[in-house]
């Protein structure tokens, strides 16, 4: 392995670790709606792109007049 990968790897780990040593910390309830702010977000991004799929309307550029 590279040791561009190994140092990633390493840094990944000790990140992981850090959260584990913190997540009892933080309160249940904090966690739980962090998760669901951010799931959330992911969430609405993906449905505005997938809100027209396949429904044969075309979206239009902002400012644009027919």
């Amino acid at each position: 392995m590279s040791s561009r990968r190994v140092l990633t790897m390493a840094a990944g780990r000790a990140l992981l670790g850090v959260a584990a040593l913190v997540k009892p910390l933080v309160p249940v309830r904090l966690r739980r709606d962090l998760d669901d702010r951010f799931f959330g977000a992911v969430f609405q991004v993906t449905r505005v792109t997938n809100d027209n799929y396949d429904s044969g309307t075309r979206e239009q550029p902002a400012g644009s007049v027919d």
